[in-house]
């Protein structure tokens, strides 16, 4: 077995494609469950930005240029399944990475070297989150369970070592600064956030520090609202008020999960009749999206997503340039710790299992040699025969346990088995 990763991110795939397989964390437990019954538990990761399935693949080297390997199979039919697309609609947008290109990718993952707002440090926890809801479900144990420990030691050093950090944003924070770049001073207009979760509480943060300060908050859950609200000097309304706050609103930031559009074209156009001189700014950093993409048709209204983002992103990725590089060295070498580690673990079973042998066969072969011998034999010379024939044995076992060490990839453990007669247990 090897580690598997199939997934599309904001790298290869559009915010139309992406918001087709994304899950949030109520949905996470479930698409566990249907996964692992397609033979692939594993542990899936699900952001704002990417939706990757992790597993490990049954079809050891298989090599996808000559037809798809059985993991990559299995997990590209849960796809289709259990988010009822086609396969053919997403198949050119989504990514594979086998073996050590998986364990490099997640651990840049978790060190946010391929997060759209680079040195962000959301990622590292939502990593944790998934990880930790495989836990709790059961689909990950072995050697995956190793890996995602792993990224996650790897992405807190990447951080502290690079400096990767000191130059991050989050979504949130870009999405403040799309809105000085559109708009310049904020201060003196009306802001809308929809929704209450850790994004909406940075965007509404991130508008009351430029200067906005008069914000509405609204959540399905209202005593949600009311709690930020509370701690903006804001104001919260229940969502059915949402049409009258939007009116008077000059920036919307929106970010609840909602699987349907919050804010439909039709509800933006009916608050525009009452201000059609007054634009309208609306950002949404959800995936899927709240707000319907034909508001942006709506005359005076001006529509971001965070395909948007990009454009903040890059001047930071820019200044970052440094660090990234130190940190994708610091990658390179703790990839390929992890896979030696990995392969000193495939090797000790077999290591063990021919020494327990050995030991077995010197035991027996020692207590029939005594028996035939002189009844009377005298402890210390029963002693000498019992370490010579361990001698015997270390030595002989020295030279395979020397090579089994060095040369530890899977096939040459399952010739070690097969000449050995260990038996077909696992590497």
């Amino acid at each position: 077995m090897e580690f598997l990763v199939v997934g599309l991110n904001h790298h290869t795939a559009p915010l139309e494609v992406r918001e087709k397989i994304t899950l949030n964390s109520e949905q996470l437990p479930s698409a566990l469950t249907t996964m692992a019954a397609y033979g692939m538990p594993g542990v899936i990761l699900s952001t704002c930005n990417r939706s990757e399935f992790y597993a490990l693949d049954p079809q050891e080297g298989s090599d996808s240029s000559a037809g798809w390997g059985e993991g990559e199979k299995n997990i590209k039919e849960f796809l289709v399944d259990y988010f009822h697309i086609r396969l053919v609609d997403v198949e050119r947008y989504l990514y594979l990475h086998r073996g050590r290109e998986c364990v490099s990718h997640l651990f840049r993952v978790a060190s946010s070297l391929d997060s759209m707002m680079l040195g962000e440090d959301q990622i590292i926890g939502q990593v944790r989150e998934a990880f930790d809801t495989a836990v709790r479900g059961e689909t990950v144990t072995g050697p995956l369970y190793q890996l995602f420990q792993q990224a996650l030691r790897v992405g807190r050093k990447v951080r502290r070592e690079s400096g990767i950090g000191r130059h991050a944003m989050s979504v949130s924070q870009a999405c403040v600064e799309l809105a000085v770049g559109d708009l310049g001073d904020l201060t003196g207009l009306s802001a809308m956030v929809l929704g209450t979760g850790e994004a909406g509480g940075l965007a509404a943060m991130g508008l009351r520090s430029s200067g906005v300060s008069d914000i509405t908050v609204v959540n399905r859950t209202h005593h949600r609202a009311v709690e930020l609200a509370k701690t903006l000097s804001g104001h919260a309304v229940p969502l059915p008020e949402m049409p009258d706050a939007l009116r008077e609103s000059d920036l919307v930031v929106a970010c609840t999960g909602s699987p349907e559009y919050i804010l439909g074209a039709d509800l933006v156009s009916n608050a525009m009749a009452s201000r059609p001189d007054r634009p309208m700014f609306l950002i949404d950093i959800a995936v899927p999206r709240d707000i319907d993409p034909a508001a942006g048709l709506v005359d005076n209204v001006f529509l971001h997503d965070m395909d948007d983002l990009d454009r903040v992103s890059e001047t930071r990725r820019f200044a970052a340039a440094n660090e990234a590089r130190q940190a994708e060295k610091l990658i390179i070498k703790e990839t390929e710790g992890f896979l030696q580690w990995r392969l000193a673990q495939q090797a000790l079973p077999t290591v063990i299992a021919l020494r327990d042998k050995a030991e077995t066969i010197r035991a027996q072969e020692l207590k029939k040699t005594l028996r035939k011998m002189n009844p009377d034999l005298s402890p210390d010379d029963t002693a000498t025969l019992e370490a010579m024939t361990q001698a015997i044995v270390k030595k002989i076992l020295h030279g395979p346990t020397v090579y089994l060490k060095q040369h530890r990839s899977p096939s040459d453990l399952r010739m070690a088995r097969e000449i050995f007669e260990l038996g077909s247990e696992e590497c």
